[in-house]
């Protein structure tokens, strides 16, 4: 039985070839391919036939878009269906190289040893012309949880859904936490569901991120949605676990904190506020004039 489910959650037919063809390229096809049309005005059906068998996917034609509403409850939807242990969402513009399912496999003694449930690799980050401008890799090959959080906030790392593999089981425990346009919703997966704190990097592969005009990341006339998400988010972490991080950590969350608000002029809420309070009164009363 195949370990590795391959979900694409599929809107915008751009790119969704390049897509299909690194998907069908792919070294190792033990992996099963579920693909959820979400009402789009595009009909994939001839793409996925050009490049997969019919019986060798699961093809999911829904007549109500989700994605408008909240990206979460599209890729929610089609993950109603998977059996594996372990999924990976790609997006319908991203693409993996021959060997991405390949090396998942070779990193599954370590994951199950070592009990991980969240495994990631590099990424590459690419044009609407299929060039390379940005990469990013970790240096280690496992990442602390909180480290990876603290180090979100400060926006030192690069990081996105679809070059993340998750234990299935995680997903049933924990869903996948809704904010604003999912702004984070990936972030916050991967906190979560690293339960022993650590998370598995594997440097021999990579994925292809793409960053186009359509890109929800490099849109701008989304940004007061997208602060109101990050908004949600640290409000979110601050309230379950903020207690746990460092106190270092917590400097550096708080410092950032405190930058999102200047630029943003969100506020913060009177729960979290105590929250920040109840474990330091000083670094509380740094964000008292955030208190609406």
């Amino acid at each position: 039985m195949n370990k590795l489910a391959i979900v694409i959650p599929f809107y915008k037919i751009d790119f969704f070839e390049e897509t299909l063809k690194s998907v069908s390229l792919q070294t190792n096809k033990h992996f099963t391919l579920y693909i959820g049309n979400d009402a789009s005005s595009n009909d994939p059906k001839p793409m996925i036939e050009k490049y997969f068998e019919s019986d060798s996917y699961y093809y999911f034609n829904y007549s109500e878009n989700l994605g408008g509403k909240n990206l979460v409850l599209q890729w929610e939807r089609i993950m109603k269906n998977i059996s594996e242990e372990w999924f990976q969402i790609l997006g319908d513009d991203d693409m993996l190289p021959f060997n991405f399912v390949d090396k998942f496999y070779t990193s599954l003694h370590q994951a199950n040893k070592e009990k991980i449930n969240v495994i990631k690799f590099p990424l590459k980050i690419i044009d609407e012309e299929n060039n390379c401008y940005r990469k990013f890799s970790f240096r280690k090959s496992m990442i602390d949880r909180y480290d990876f959080l603290t180090a979100r906030s400060e926006h030192s790392i690069l990081s996105s859904l679809s070059e993340n593999i998750f234990r299935t089981q995680s997903f049933l425990k924990y869903r996948i936490r809704q904010f604003p346009l999912a702004w984070h919703s990936d972030d916050c997966m991967i906190f979560e569901y690293a339960e022993n704190h650590k998370i598995l990097y594997i440097e021999e592969t990579f994925v292809f991120v793409r960053m186009s005009k359509k890109n929800i990341s490099s849109q701008t006339d989304n940004a007061a949605t997208k602060a109101a998400a990050t908004n949600e988010f640290y409000v979110y972490i601050i309230a379950n676990y903020y207690k746990k991080f460092s106190s270092e950590q917590k400097i550096i969350i708080l410092k950032n904190l405190k930058k999102h608000f200047y630029y943003t002029q969100h506020k913060l809420n009177i729960k979290t506020l105590l929250m920040i309070y109840s474990d330091n009164f000083i670094n509380g009363m740094k964000l008292t004039k955030y208190l609406f």
